[in-house]
């Protein structure tokens, strides 16, 4: 009898001790992010570092701007961030989970841009909106210095392909936000070791095509040369140009001389800029930034290191004409951002090299004015 009560003093201490057990404590340490800065619709890696016994903790992140990809990630210690489309300050909350216990840290995401890219991180090639084409070997750029952000950079050499000297270029889509006038857009951007001789590099921006009206022309295309290696006493190094098209004839026509058919105004500003200047003449690894921007009075802006060069009011006066006409002529909207560069002659040539520091562009027409 005495053993049994033993045996039954012994289980309800048990029980007695087990519920008064407390609950493993938690204790997260950081909410890590990938960056400091983030432009619209970027999505960031982010993740909790917690101490304590893994297993039966759960999270949950909440955020007052901006969104969580996919439903999976919502009781994970990490998750993906998805940056709004506006320039602000964002605060993301993960909260870890243990039975009672809780613990949770805040950290502010900042928003600084439409878009931007300092060509620091690995992944830029991987799924992050960046392509390229007719590159050496198809391969993914190859980046420079990434732990240091005035000097990261890339570089592409241009490959011969299917027998012809196609060039070579890298691009990006424009589609994670809207992008109208007024816009800038700024890269540095130099070559190295070897450029072809007598060829361009080119800075191009590609616009939507309009849903209605195509018997309409549009603004398709603007579009800036520089022959790094022409020598500017004797030969031409630049030319910005525009280009309009229409849909329903196939029809694309330049600024050249006169302003493009349907519309065709002539007068100031209205054709190409091409010509000679020192400021376009590259030396081998040395970058030098160039920008273009669409004010919100439609002014055309073209910057040199951050200086600015000329304005024009040709897209300004098309556009005003085109809205006179047409009273619904649609807004124009950027689709893609693209640098062209010469491709090899011969597979036994040399390859031209292009590098970048950096790509800017922002929806409000702002410059930039000191060099990066």
């Amino acid at each position: 009898m005495r053993v049994a009560k033993n045996i039954f003093y012994v289980l309800v201490l048990g029980l007695i001790i087990t519920s008064c057990k407390k609950d493993d404590e938690v204790e997260m340490v950081s909410l890590n992010k990938a960056g400091d800065e983030y432009y619209f619709g970027e999505k960031v890696l982010m993740w909790a570092s917690t101490e304590g016994e893994k297993e039966g903790m759960s999270y949950e992140w909440s955020a007052n701007g901006g969104r969580f990809e996919g439903f999976r990630t919502q009781n994970l210690f990490e998750n993906v961030w998805v940056a709004p489309t506006q320039v602000g300050q964002y605060q993301v909350t993960a909260t870890a989970k243990k039975g009672k216990n809780t613990s949770t840290r805040t950290t502010t995401m900042n928003v600084t841009r439409y878009f931007f890219d300092h060509f620091q991180s690995p992944y830029t090639f991987i799924g992050n909106g960046w392509s390229q084409s007719n590159v050496r070997g198809g391969t993914t750029p190859v980046l420079f210095n990434s732990n240091n952000r005035q000097n990261s950079s890339i570089e592409l050499a241009s490959n011969r392909n299917n027998n012809s000297n196609t060039d070579a270029n890298i691009r990006r889509l424009l589609n994670l936000a809207e992008l109208k006038i007024p816009f800038s857009v700024r890269t540095k951007i130099g070559y190295k070791t070897f450029f072809k001789t007598g060829a361009p590099f080119t800075v191009r921006l590609l616009f939507n095509q309009p849903s209605r009206n195509p018997e309409r022309a549009y603004i398709r295309e603007i579009r800036w040369e520089i022959w790094p290696r022409n020598n500017p006493a004797t030969q031409n190094n630049y030319q910005i140009r525009f280009e309009t098209y229409t849909p329903a004839t196939g029809t694309g026509t330049f600024t050249v001389g006169t302003f493009p058919a349907p519309y065709a105004l002539t007068g100031p500003g209205l054709t190409a800029q091409s010509g000679r200047d020192p400021r376009f003449l590259f030396a081998d690894g040395v970058a030098k930034n160039i920008t273009f921007s669409i004010n919100a009075e439609n002014v055309f802006i073209a910057h040199v290191e951050g200086v600015e060069w000329f304005r024009s009011d040709g897209i300004k006066n098309w556009l005003a004409e085109a809205k006179t006409r047409f009273p619904d002529f649609e807004d124009p909207v950027v689709r893609e951002f693209q640098i062209q560069f010469p491709g090899k002659v011969a597979a036994d040539t040399n390859p031209s090299i292009l590098f970048l520091n950096s790509v800017y562009i922002n929806n409000d027409g702002t410059i930039l004015s000191d060099p990066i």
